[in-house]
């Protein structure tokens, strides 16, 4: 009988070669995903890439999944989101090597990065159906779904519904995003990688960092010497700046505090914890951490993570979903919400 073991090598195979940026069906994808509709460069697409496929080793893969063996029944649908260039990779990584067949819709803005790596995939595990096709086609053929959110389907759950896919046989996400914590004692290499959970994908994401909280009356020009920095290696699309200008002329005209890059790369205003538009990051600022935590209780459902330094995580709450600076783009496969997809799976009676 065969383990999953055995499927999460052949995952860890397949993730070896796409370690190498010359690769041709890497690099064939990459082209084409910059030819879609979306806000990625190059830069950050062969980062993100990098940082996944560096995590799909079999000891994390095996870590993640357990033991046990993965001739399971059914066929699992994936709508993955538009917001990132690999959305849903994760959930498609578990219904591969728990043996599911596998049906997905990927977005416009992403049609050739998930089913590039899923036909290598395919190749090693012949026994495994993989397809790609519509949401709405995904949603019939499916026996279960996880889903993110899709502009195709207005109403994702209603959608279940009426394709039979109750509660039970669904995993559905909604839009979220990630707070930063500062208290002025982050490295310099824990700020570059602040800018780069605000700045990797030009602030989209469903778990970009948005609001950056920071001691009161604590300056800023070192995050935003990182955030510059971090620009220096991963410029922002060509369509950035025009997108940020408008926001930039409003504080302005409001004589509000704000901060940006030469070319508006990025924008930085002062003021209430409220969620902007991408590429508009939020410093607000407390005078104690019992702000940021009535801020958190009110936000909860919708806050991936809370970003801070190792050190500063002894200072928050232990219900706090705490993170180092980082990995929010490309959070661990274990975490809460990868945990989450193995145990719906497994659960799965079909």
């Amino acid at each position: 009988m065969e383990t999953i073991k055995q499927y999460v090598t052949a995952i860890a195979d397949v993730a070896t070669q796409w370690r190498d940026p010359d690769y041709g069906p890497r690099r064939q994808a990459i082209d084409e995903t910059l030819e879609a509709p979306n806000r990625w460069t190059e830069p950050a697409l062969n980062h993100a890439l990098d940082r996944w496929m560096e995590r799909l080793t079999v000891e994390a893969l095996d870590a993640w999944l357990g033991e046990g063996s993965p001739n399971r029944t059914g066929r699992i649908g994936v709508l993955h989101g538009e917001e990132e260039p690999l959305s849903g990779l994760r959930d498609a990584l578990a219904v591969w090597a728990l043996g599911f067949d596998f049906v997905g819709a990927v977005p416009d803005s992403s049609p050739a990065l998930l089913p590039a790596l899923a036909a290598e995939v395919s190749a090693h595990l012949p026994e495994v159906e993989v397809d790609f096709a519509s949401a709405e086609d995904t949603l019939e053929r499916a026996d279960a779904i996880i889903a993110a959110p899709t502009p195709s389907i207005e109403d994702v759950p209603s959608a279940c519904e009426n394709n039979g896919l109750g509660s039970d046989r669904r995993l559905l996400r909604t839009e979220g995003f990630s707070v930063g914590l500062v208290d002025g004692h982050e490295s310099e290499d824990e700020m570059e990688r602040l800018a780069e959970d605000m700045l990797l994908y030009d602030g989209h994401g469903r778990r970009r960092l948005v609001v950056l909280w920071a001691p009161a009356g604590h300056a800023p020009d070192p995050y935003l010497e990182a955030m510059a920095r971090f620009r220096g290696l991963f410029p922002a699309h060509e369509d950035t700046p025009g997108t940020l200008q408008m926001q930039q002329a409003f504080l302005e005209a409001r004589d509000a505090p704000h901060a940006y890059a030469d070319g508006l790369e990025f924008l930085v205003s002062r003021g209430e914890p409220e969620v902007q538009k991408p590429g508009h990051v939020r410093w607000a600022e407390y005078e104690s951490l019992d702000e940021v935590g009535a801020w958190w209780a009110s936000h909860r459902s919708q806050v991936y993570a809370v970003v801070a330094r190792r050190h500063l995580h002894e200072n928050c709450p232990e219900a706090w979903p705490l993170r180092t600076p980082g990995g929010v783009h490309i959070p661990p496969l274990d975490d809460e919400e990868g945990r989450r997809v193995v145990q719906f799976l497994t659960a799965l009676d079909i």
